[in-house]
């Protein structure tokens, strides 16, 4: 998911995530790299791009080599009954590209290993030898090196001149008209300026903390406590609930979230309109569990006893660092013991509530969010209902701030202010932070990311749509964005055809969720609305207000402002069903259920998981299974609660509940007995209700891309690839699927992970998915070829 508000109306199911919970402002994406998001580019163009000066005979000569060695190693003398009948060898450049990389990522000694017990080890085991984790992240995998290559490619635009012609894109700067072409390079010299201003770390330094500190000092204003007096030991009291909602109106305006977070979104249960939304929050730990380490508290006392010790508004209570340290920690450690469990956030069936506004205060009276609410939407915006998750978490937060200290909850504010702007500042007081937060993540203290990677990333989220107009000029074709939409229409047919055989879903739900899948709306590469990123002058006036100079941490509050802005002037709106929550330069997808929509960003849409010019079973494999995946969110023990318009509503029939149910426990189950090492202790268990959706999404996906593939054979059958003789054309469309997920990670973040992500393991994801699949099991010969579990 995305940071910041957790929009609850438009929450959307990624194809993988860091994980939701706490806020660790130390721990990077995977889906998009150390400061936010990545893309990708193809590597094959690139590398061929920077070689266009080989010779012709050059190049026979590396072909002939090739075949050589594959006479050699009995690829042409012998077929070992695996090459399809009739099929050519492909050895065009992007064919002997994808069949090394594949061989290098094999294990040495796959043709030994069980595919039906260690197909994770037969596929990955190659990849691991030859990848390490980088310093500054904390895993690594197939789709993080994607999203490096993307990031690469991400420098030479920011660090490049204004482009000329396209090869990659029908919209080109040079088939602009001249007023429009001279607004599109504004919106490039705007991103390169929000580059150059975080990339200048000489000016950073000399600025120093000076930027936080007069945020804290804002802060220490609005909710003051006085040196020394015995009122700063006392509890939160009725004449101070007014100073505390005006504090957490002011973070709240900056970007920054306390006990609640609170956004706008999609209503559940009326998808076109736009409502306020508040969740469970309060805790930057990323989980309740860490709250039970007495090493992790320790250390994390440690690190707020450091930063306070240098940063708190006046002297006295730097002297208090240590006492303040402990007694945030604890008030921390108090609010993770009522905070309900991931699985049950994100279950709407449990975290759905429409209460009014005005009783917000009602519920928690020490926390007057009504007050705060009323001071944040729009002066013409008069509906006072909104979406309370849990209120029982509010009242009970409310009473625990009753029995706090106002000296620890002016401490407490004032430490989201730092691990939020933190990463904006270059300086001593700071650092403590980020050495916590990247132990807790299994790196060196000291780790960073070089510069221009930080900064890549920091101009993603400041204009990161005027970023992906200039990415999918170089990394995107209107030939992958058709052969991708073709992909998804064969997906939904197939489960169309799912649907219609299955004997446990009562006819009139079939009927409606047939209706569904047709509704579902595709969106691929880029938005072309909301901004539309192809339109200089929509993409100026999208970022409208947004104030961007050579100072780094002012640019970094205007972007915050505008983004609250956005938020909350949505309200008394039609719903926006052309906005994205993805940019274009994002290496995942989503499905977003009132939105009733699946969406892949262009960075997705690469080598290894999508080329044009290849084999079908590779990007059938790969992104068709993922297309599968945001598809099969629409019916997971989610998604399923979500009708054919996106509306949350009771629309199976009770016999076909009861079926689905038993089907999921299954699920539940199977994932439920998947450890991860623990350091020091014992393994840790999968949560099999947490991760229940994603698996589930798994399954269905990985099922209805392989059917799509065999249909698509019948009319364009694939050539072999070279060297990999050994497997069938079915094998390699499962290889391909597990080559998504090869990867690495260091054991504290596979346990942060197990804690927080409603996605599996990797390696579960491997082997979970494909013992679901009958048609990996026949492909591979298994004894058994019944999956363990299978629902769509």
């Amino acid at each position: 998911m995305a940071d910041g508000t957790q929009n609850r109306g438009d929450e959307r199911t990624p194809l993988l995530g860091a994980g939701a919970g706490g806020r660790d402002p130390g721990t990077e994406d995977n889906t998009g790299g150390e400061a936010e998001d990545f893309a990708d580019l193809n590597r094959q163009v690139k590398s061929w791009k920077r070689r266009r000066w080989i010779s012709f005979v050059a190049s026979l000569f590396l072909i002939v080599g090739f075949v050589v060695i594959l006479v050699l190693s009995g690829v042409l003398s012998r077929s070992k009954g695996k090459l399809h009948m009739g099929s050519s060898v492909c050895l065009t450049s992007a064919c002997v590209h994808a069949a090394s990389e594949i061989l290098y990522d094999l294990s040495p000694d796959y043709q030994s290993i069980d595919p039906c017990t260690n197909f994770d080890q037969l596929v990955c085991q190659g990849w691991q030898a030859r990848h390490d984790i980088p310093e500054d992240r904390s895993s690594s995998s197939t789709l993080s090196l994607m999203a490096e290559e993307g990031q690469t490619t991400i420098r030479h635009i920011l660090e490049g001149s204004y482009p000329g012609q396209s090869k990659h894109s029908s919209f080109s700067p040079m088939r602009l008209a001249s007023v429009v072409a001279s607004t599109d390079e504004e919106n490039f010299n705007v991103m390169k300026v929000t580059y150059n201003a975080c990339i200048n770390e000489t000016a950073i330094k000399q600025v120093g903390v000076q930027p936080l500190v007069d945020l804290i000092r804002e802060v220490a204003e609005v909710f003051p406590v006085v040196d020394g007096s015995d009122t700063a030991n006392e509890v939160l009291g009725k004449d101070d609930y007014a100073r505390l909602s005006d504090t957490i109106l002011l973070l709240e305006k900056w970007g920054v979230s306390t006990f609640e977070e609170l956004g706008t979104g999609a209503d559940d249960k009326d998808p076109e309109l736009v409502i306020i939304q508040a969740s469970p929050g309060g805790i930057s730990l990323p989980s309740p569990e860490y709250y039970d380490d007495k090493d992790t508290i320790h250390k994390y006392e440690e690190t707020l006893s450091a930063v306070f010790g240098k940063l708190l508004p006046n002297k006295k209570a730097q002297a208090q660092a240590d006492k303040l340290a402990k007694s945030v920690v604890e008030l921390e450690k108090k609010i993770a013991a009522v905070t309900p469990p991931p699985e049950d956030q994100q279950d709407v069936t449990k975290y759905y509530n429409i209460a009014k506004v005005s009783d917000a205060g009602k519920i928690g009276p020490a926390l007057r969010y009504d007050l705060v609410l009323k001071s944040l939407v729009p002066s013409s915006y008069t509906t006072d209902t909104m979406l309370l998750a849990f209120p029982e978490f509010l009242a009970n937060v409310s009473q625990i701030l009753t029995e706090t200290s106002k000296s620890t909850i002016q401490a407490y504010l004032i430490w989201n202010v730092i691990t939020a702007h933190h990463n904006h500042v270059e300086s001593s007081e700071v650092e403590p932070v980020s050495r916590f937060f990247n132990v807790l993540a299994g790196k060196e203290p000291d780790t960073k990311s070089e510069r221009w990677k930080t900064c890549s990333g920091v101009v993603g989220n400041q204009v990161g749509w005027i970023l992906s107009r200039f990415f999918i000029e170089k990394a995107f074709s209107e030939d992958a964005k058709k052969f991708g939409d073709q992909i998804i229409m064969e997906i939904k047919q197939q489960f169309i055809s799912t649907l219609n055989g299955l004997s446990w879903m009562d006819d009139s739900v079939k009927t409606s969720a047939i209706r569904k899948v047709n509704l579902i709306d595709q969106k691929i590469g880029y938005p072309t609305e909301s901004p539309d990123i192809m339109n200089p002058e929509a993409l100026r006036d999208y970022y409208q207000g947004l104030v961007i100079s050579e100072s780094f941490f002012n640019n970094s509050i205007s972007s915050n402002l505008l983004s609250v802005n956005k938020t909350w002037s949505a309200l008394g709106k039609p719903v926006d069903h052309g906005k994205w929550e993805m940019l274009s330069t994002t290496v995942n997808a989503y499905y977003s259920p009132v939105g009733a929509e699946i969406v892949f960003p262009a960075a997705i849409m690469q080598f290894p998981v999508f080329q044009v010019d290849l084999p079908s079973y590779i990007s059938y494999g790969a992104f068709a299974a993922v297309a599968g995946h945001e598809l099969s969110h629409g019916f997971d023990s989610s998604g399923r609660y979500y009708d054919e318009h996106g509306k949350y509503t009771d629309w199976w029939t009770n016999h076909t509940v009861e079926e689905f149910t038993k089907r999921a426990d299954c699920f539940v189950d199977q994932y439920s007995n998947f450890t991860v090492d623990v350091p020091n202790g014992k393994p840790l268990h999968v949560n099999g209700r947490l991760t229940l959706g994603e698996n589930i999404a798994d399954a269905g996906g990985l099922a209805a891309a392989f059917r799509a593939w065999k249909q698509r054979q019948q009319s364009s059958p694939d050539e072999d690839l070279p060297g990999l003789d050994h497997f069938s054309h079915e094998q390699l469309f499962f290889i391909f699927y597990a080559n998504c997920w090869c990867g690495k990670i260091r054991p504290q973040q596979a346990v942060q992970y197990i804690y927080t992500d409603p996605h599996s393991p990797t390696f579960a994801r491997i082997l979970g998915t494909t013992a679901n699949s009958r048609a990996f099991r026949e492909a591979f010969s298994c004894p058994v070829k019944e999956p363990t579990c299978e629902l769509w």
